[in-house]
């Protein structure tokens, strides 16, 4: 059974979101009461969820472009044992750490790929182990720590309203830290939601453009789908895109990748030579057919990660 990466993202934003929540939340109560050595400590776990979570979901999205170019070249590959990677999604208690660490999931990927294309594999391996530290985070922390903070300070603007007066440390609201617990906890937990969602998204889809720019991989598998859900969710921006089919290298993607915005369930899929052959999109000079770009459809606006995110994280988020 293939893994289907809407589903892992749904599976894992249930269980797994709760390691961002910790962290969030933590943030969130230290910056309600002033504590800035809490406050350091929970940005720096956050840190280094972000960079672990992330670096998984590339070698995932890195993991199936290898898998799309495997069947091309023999449906037998990876059928007779599913990597640790691909199986754990659909183990109901199963989270992505500590089981699965980063440098495992790297090896993992290596050790799974067909000898046809391992080389490719080892070279993408690389190039993800090299990109994925804290630093290289740091854009994704920033976002998710002004939201915080902004949301810290209304619900000290609240809580003054409501008449909790002021401790002796100026703004340090006389509350416990138990009760600033419990009255956070459902933004905390919401928004720990939607920050993992779409910081995997972004690294899956990610691992799928850093993978398939190799050209060992573009030479089977030259073009990508874009795909949206469909359903009543779905943004009438992103659904505008729905079946656009591009060249993996198409400069286009750079604005138009996948997430198109927070909590996006949008996903790239590949189209193989011989499918877009099938499809009478290959030209006589061999080069793919593609779609133009509709002009309705584009990034949420002030969506601050748009555009092709191997490309950004490249840049280190910046």
């Amino acid at each position: 059974m293939d893994l289907q990466p809407d589903k892992f993202l749904e599976d894992l934003s249930g269980r797994y979101a709760r390691f961002y929540f910790a962290a969030i939340h933590d943030l969130y109560v230290a910056l309600v009461s002033g504590n800035k050595p809490a406050a350091a400590d929970a940005r720096e776990r956050l840190a280094e969820l972000m960079a672990e979570t992330m670096g998984a979901g590339e070698v995932l999205g890195a993991s199936i472009t290898l898998r799309a170019a495997a069947r091309v070249l023999g449906p037998q590959a990876f059928a007779a044992d599913r990597s640790r990677l691909l199986r754990f999604a659909d183990e109901p208690s199963q989270t992505l750490l500590p089981r699965v660490t980063f440098t495992e999931a790297l090896e993992d990927m290596v050790d799974r790929t067909p000898a046809t294309i391992r080389n490719s594999a080892q070279r993408t391996a690389q190039k993800i182990a090299e990109l994925y530290s804290k630093q290289r985070v740091v854009a994704f922390v920033m976002s998710a720590e002004e939201t915080v903070t902004k949301e810290a300070q209304s619900f000290i603007a609240r809580a003054l309203r409501e008449g909790i007066s002021e401790g002796e440390a100026g703004r340090r609201l006389a509350m416990s830290v138990n009760d600033i617990r419990k009255k956070s906890a459902e933004w905390s937990e919401a928004y720990a939601r939607m920050v993992f969602r779409t910081n995997v998204n972004t690294a899956v889809t990610a691992g799928r453009f850093r993978q398939a720019q190799d050209p060992d991989i573009r030479a089977v598998v030259p073009a990508f789908r874009f795909d949206a859900v469909g359903d009543g969710d779905t943004r009438d921006n992103h659904d505008a895109a729905d079946g656009m089919i591009l060249r993996v290298d198409n400069p286009a993607w750079g604005r138009i990748a996948p997430p198109l915005g927070y909590n996006c369930r949008c996903q790239v899929s590949h189209v193989s030579r011989v499918e877009l052959e099938l499809a009478g999109r290959i030209d006589r000079n061999g080069n793919v057919i593609e779609d133009k770009v509709p002009a309705s459809a584009f990034p949420d606006p002030g969506f601050r990660h748009g555009g092709r995110p191997d490309l950004f994280l490249n840049a280190g988020g910046r």
